[in-house]
């Protein structure tokens, strides 16, 4: 049974960064597109700032991401370390 948590915890981690971080900047895209306006419609900047907004939440768990894989080697090379002691190896 520990091999199946460990595989249902992998795909739904694979599917939330896989499928819903390309999904979130997608939304972010179509809101800020749609909050420019058109020419019949006026431009609605609440919609603009939260496509703004869901593109910027996209970058910062990219950037984390990054930050993670290479939590290590910022440790080791640095001294430099970001998340909590659990996080690193001793």
């Amino acid at each position: 049974m520990d091999i199946v948590s460990s595989i249902s915890k992998v795909l739904a981690v694979g599917l939330v960064l896989g499928a819903g971080l390309p999904a979130l900047f997608a939304v972010g895209m179509r809101l800020e597109a749609i909050g420019h306006g058109d020419l019949g419609k006026p431009a609605n900047p609440i919609i603009r700032y939260l496509g703004f907004a869901l593109i910027g939440l996209t970058v910062v768990v990219i950037v984390l991401g990054i930050l993670w894989v290479t939590r290590q080697t910022l440790d080791y090379y640095f001294d430099l370390r970001i998340f909590p002691d659990f996080a690193y190896k001793k």
